[in-house]
């Protein structure tokens, strides 16, 4: 009867460390990642789901914008690879009908320098948005014949090129966009605490 009785605890030890396995095994739905915070990243697959919020942008070279430079001239915008993009490379998108503006981590908006012109600054901007084919583009309103693209020829980093740039030299400008849902990506810091703690002090 002892035997019996161990036998059956062993099996059902054998069954639930199966069971724990296969659920580790399985992952997140196609298009989704956790993104730490509570939330999830999620694909967007059409434009009826490109609403404002936080978004990481990847292109088919497997590159996301990061942030806006500091620097005073020659502007540009880092490159992160898609593995990091999640930490490092979130952009706040407000959507307006057909156009977006884009601000980086770092609370900065982005903008092409004006007209059919190579280059990126920091200001508030709207840039028109299209989608097609699960792909999104960014590019400049009215006189600003640009678009915002990565440079593979200077370490995959971004900023506004001319169209006929973008097409001459085949510099990716076509972005998946996954949005955070869910979630914050803003950390959560605690409050600072006093050491030693508030009391009375010893004499002596």
């Amino acid at each position: 009867m002892e035997r019996k009785t161990k036998r059956c605890v062993s099996r059902i030890l054998a069954l639930a460390l199966v069971f724990a396995l296969c659920l580790s095994m399985l992952g997140a739905a196609p298009g989704t990642a956790s993104s730490g915070n509570g939330g999830t990243w999620t694909q967007v697959t059409s434009a009826d789901q490109f609403t404002t919020g936080q978004y990481y942008m990847v292109t088919n070279t497997g590159y996301a914008p990061g942030v806006i430079d500091a620097s005073e001239s020659n502007r540009w915008i880092s490159a992160v690879p898609e593995a990091d993009a999640p930490e490092q490379a979130i952009w706040t998108l407000t959507v307006d009908d057909s156009t977006v503006t884009l601000k980086d981590s770092n609370n900065r908006f982005v903008a092409p320098k004006g007209g059919e012109t190579n280059g990126i600054i920091e200001a508030e901007y709207s840039w028109t948005w299209a989608f097609a084919n699960g792909m999104f583009t960014f590019s400049g309103q009215g006189d600003d014949i640009v678009g915002l693209a990565s440079n593979k020829g200077s370490q995959n980093k971004f900023r506004a090129y001319k169209l006929t740039t973008i097409e001459g030299q085949s510099y990716p400008w076509e972005f998946t966009l996954y949005k955070l849902e869910g979630g914050s990506s803003t950390p959560t810091v605690a409050a600072p605490q006093a050491s030693p703690q508030a009391g009375n002090v010893t004499s002596g």
